[in-house]
């Protein structure tokens, strides 16, 4: 019996041991992949769908990594007028508007080391943004159609910090906030009318630049894999 107690204290020893020597953390040349999810909320009355991200980064050493974010934002509405013709079906008018922005942002992180399973880090990055704004106008029994697209282009620098949590080797969760400003030149309109004639093309008049700095903290599902 104690020969058995023993080589279970022994065995229990060995595997603690091996626990305590366990590194969480990625090693030097190492790629982890991540995404990330935002929850869409209520805005101005309407609703925003979720936001969504992906990221990859190199971790050089323990301390330095070089990454690339990507993020897509879509959002859609749709309104539909019914209008009285003198029958018993009314004449149905829609409108769908829709915004999609896509941003790819290379940048680099310096991490702090001093815990084992907790990894906090400071950063910038710099990078593209587009944006495609599109209205469509339509109606039923009606092969008239107007379509009116107007893309976007510009660019984004953030300062940030965050922090990546290990819940094992090779797998964390995070998050991040950070000081930014983005500029963003929207383009002249195109729009083009369909009718049982012909297509017509019609350039507007009027382009755009806008522009935002402030903090950024968007509260995000950030989970990740070293491999």
């Amino acid at each position: 019996m104690k020969k058995i107690l023993f080589a279970a204290a022994a065995a229990a020893l060995v595997l603690t041991s091996v626990q305590a020597q366990e590194k969480f953390k990625p090693d030097a040349m190492t790629v982890s992949t991540e995404l990330s999810y935002s929850p869409g909320g209520a805005t101005d009355g309407g609703f925003s769908l979720p936001e969504y991200g992906a990221k990859v980064r190199l971790h050089l050493n323990e301390k330095m990594a070089v990454r690339l974010k990507l993020g897509l934002n879509t959002s859609s509405s749709k309104t539909t007028d019914f209008t009285p013709n003198g029958t018993n079906d009314d004449t149905e008018t829609y409108h769908r508007s829709t915004q999609t922005k896509f941003s790819i942002m290379p940048g680099f992180e310096y991490h702090f080391t001093k815990y084992e399973r907790i990894s906090p880090y400071v950063g910038g990055e710099i990078g593209l943004l587009t944006s495609m704004t599109k209205d469509t106008d339509s109606s039923s029994g009606s092969d008239i159609k107007t379509v009116t697209k107007r893309p976007g282009v510009g660019f984004g620098i953030n300062a940030f910090t965050g922090v990546d949590v290990y819940l094992c080797k090779g797998l964390y969760l995070g998050f991040e906030l950070g000081l930014g400003y983005e500029s963003m030149n929207s383009k002249r309109t195109l729009t083009t009318h369909t009718t049982g004639d012909g297509t017509t093309e019609d350039k507007g008049n009027q382009a755009t630049l806008q522009t935002d700095f402030g903090f950024h903290a968007t509260p995000s599902l950030r989970v990740g894999w070293c491999f």
